[in-house]
């Protein structure tokens, strides 16, 4: 009798287990597509972030016309937390990305984006690598009353600062999905255990009973 409840107790403990099992596969495989849409979206909403960048220092250039430029783009980089450059030409003029705390002014776009922008005139949004620095950028050419290209605008964030925004947000992500297996497993293993396992043992204790003859009729009867 002992190891026939021992038997129901290790049935009941196996589909438990399986059931929580089959439950944490299932919020693992949600939690891994949900890290892979996070960083599609972060990529894109730092895109968006940089080319709203050039659109409103272009607005800023064009309505306002600043005097003081370096000032301009440290107070975009402020609020919009991108850096700023100003071209003329293909020579950054004024600019908030430093290198050993020093403005990388007086320094030039590679070739490869001087013809994409200054050549062809089109503007560019993707990855590019800044002094040896790789950056997410969105740059955009500056025309001249005659429609000729003169010059671009450049706004941009590192990607070091992009993946420590992607990692902060799996590493929430994991946080929330370990909580969510944690409370699935506790509320899961009671609702197998009265459901199942509690079932289990008294369909045993009932089968025992019809085993030993005892079907519980005529007990009043002589």
């Amino acid at each position: 009798m002992r190891q026939k409840n021992k038997r129901t107790h290790t049935l009941g403990r196996k589909v438990n287990s399986l059931v929580i099992l089959l439950l944490a596969v299932s919020i693992l495989t949600v939690v891994t597509l949900c890290i892979f849409t996070f960083y599609s979206l972060i990529m894109d909403m730092m895109e968006t972030r940089c080319v709203s960048g050039t659109n409103v220092l272009a607005y800023e250039l064009e309505i306002y016309e600043p005097q003081d430029k370096t000032s301009l783009l440290d107070e975009l980089k402020e609020r919009m937390d991108c850096e700023f450059t100003i071209f003329e030409g293909d020579v950054r003029t004024y600019t908030t990305v430093q290198k050993d705390g020093e403005r990388l002014v007086g320094t030039k776009l590679s070739k490869e984006l001087a013809d994409i922008i200054l050549t062809q005139g089109k503007a560019y949004v993707g990855k590019a690598e800044i002094m040896g620095v790789n950056h997410l950028c969105s740059y955009v050419p500056i025309t001249n009353g005659d429609g000729q290209v003169t010059g671009l605008i450049f706004a941009g964030i590192s990607m070091a600062d992009v993946h420590k925004q992607i990692r902060s947000t799996i590493f929430m992500v994991c946080i929330a999905g370990g909580a969510l297996i944690l409370f699935s497993i506790l509320i899961m293993s009671f609702f197998v255990n009265r459901t199942v396992s509690r079932p289990l043992s008294k369909l045993t204790w009932l089968a025992q009973t019809m085993e030993k003859g005892n079907l519980g009729l005529g007990q009043g009867e002589h």
